[in-house]
């Protein structure tokens, strides 16, 4: 294998890591469902915990998108650090002496720590993704679905490992995920210190973007947009005017250019190309939260009896639908005729889930294998369609590289916007049929 090979082998493995840790805190926090019941035995706390999150990151993320340039590497090394403090304090709850109720306060307090953490990762990784190919993009994607079933599959082992107490087992889950944290944040370091990633992330987002697409094809085609060459004398391909090959132009022909192509950037300009597929994102993820978690757990275990003790039968639901949530992710190369321009066909399909989603929670009819198999059929249009929607909205033609770095910002709010919709939602229906409690 090359050099060239290794390095593209490498980056995607560390976009893989990247997307891991992207939600993997507040999976771990829901995975955790079964502590919580323990610990606060009368209510549901996942309707509360996911619209406090969701609500969190939403605010955080609009704040953060009214800046017009930062820096990158900043925000996604914050996010971490922010999502890592986060879990060590949750890590300390069985040793802190106080009142369940303080404790009921302090939760809500470190998810809503943990949701500002997540926004700041949030604002730049889509934008980060989105310099590079829709290979890289897929693994991001996919990375992203581990990250829940990573949290699920850990929760599984230390509850079968440790079933004889489960303080144990979750202080052992939460260093684990600790650990898992620390791995992601290294991965970020090496992919920004690989050669296809030259000129991304170490500066300023408003700076051109190095034209690495021969050399590096991880590199998004469109990214000699604006003019980038690497012809002699500009062998470190910086930024130039694509003019500049032809002649000189005067200084206010020059900030004549670069103010069109801000105005053209602009968060509303690149908004009014894109709404219709960022109305799709904010849709997908609507119905993601709208579901999980909080739904999926309240699915009460009918007729596997073996399955009650422990809330297995609900930590198995989540299993189920994390697991084949990454087949869904793995499966974005096949388009099934879906493009930029039909991608919302993918929220008609999903919407029409719900009901019996929510058929298996509150009705007796539901058996056990129906419900296992609703919640694997969601899981993969999750997965298959929420990653789609992110990826497609990078083909729509004619966005230049500097558009596309502003549609990774504005998907990120869609993202965001839609996850904590979802989930006040879910609050809603679930305090409306009874299943807070």
């Amino acid at each position: 294998m090359t050099d060239a090979g290794a390095n593209e082998d490498t980056a995607r493995i560390c976009m893989l890591i990247i997307g891991i840790g992207y939600l993997f805190p507040i999976a771990a926090i829901w995975a955790a469902f079964d502590y919580w019941k323990v610990l606060f035995p009368d209510s549901n706390i996942e309707f509360l915990v996911t619209s406090l999150y969701q609500v969190g990151s939403v605010i955080t993320v609009a704040a953060l998108s009214l800046s017009e340039s930062f820096s990158l590497g900043r925000r996604i090394i914050g996010g971490f650090t922010g999502q890592f403090v986060s879990l060590a304090v949750i890590l300390s709850f069985r040793w802190l002496p106080v009142p369940r109720n303080t404790l009921y306060e302090l939760l809500l307090s470190v998810v809503f720590l943990c949701s500002i953490a997540t926004g700041y990762l949030d604002s730049a990784l889509l934008a980060l993704c989105s310099q590079y190919s829709t290979k890289m993009q897929q693994y991001l994607q996919i990375g992203i679905g581990f990250g829940t079933l990573v949290s699920v599959f850990y929760r599984d082992a230390t509850k079968a490992l440790m079933s004889h107490d489960i303080e144990d087992a979750t202080a052992a889950y939460f260093v684990v995920a600790l650990v898992t944290v620390l791995i992601c944040l290294g991965a970020y370091r090496l992919l920004m210190s690989l050669p296809v990633s030259q000129g991304i992330g170490s500066e300023m987002l408003d700076e051109k973007l190095l034209d690495h697409t021969d050399d590096f094809p991880l590199l998004s085609p469109n990214s000699a947009a604006y003019g980038v060459n690497r012809s002699p004398g500009n062998e470190h391909g910086r930024a130039r005017p694509a003019l500049a090959k032809m002649a000189s132009p005067s200084v206010d022909e020059e900030c004549a250019t670069l103010d069109a192509a801000s105005q053209a950037s602009s968060f509303t300009a690149v908004l009014k190309l894109v709404w219709r597929n960022q109305l799709v994102i904010l849709l997908n993820f609507f119905l993601t939260t709208l579901c999980y978690p909080g739904i999926i757990t309240a699915i009460p275990c009918r007729q596997m009896l073996q399955l009650r003790a422990g809330h297995w039968f609900q930590t198995l639901l989540l299993t189920a639908f994390t697991l084949i949530d990454i087949i869904g992710r793995f499966m974005t190369h096949v388009r099934f005729g879906l493009h930029y321009g039909n991608v919302q066909l993918t929220v008609v399909v999903r919407a029409i889930v719900f009901p019996v989603m929510l058929f298996c929670a509150t009705s007796d009819s539901a058996t056990d294998v129906l419900s296992i198999a609703v919640v694997g059929c969601f899981g993969f249009l999750n997965g298959y369609c929420a990653s789609l929607g992110l990826i497609v909205v990078n083909e729509i033609p004619h966005l230049t590289n500097e558009q596309r770095k502003t549609c990774g910002r504005i998907s990120a709010c869609s993202v965001n916007g839609g996850l904590a919709l979802g989930s006040l939602a879910a609050s809603a229906v679930a305090t409306s049929m009874g299943l807070t409690s």
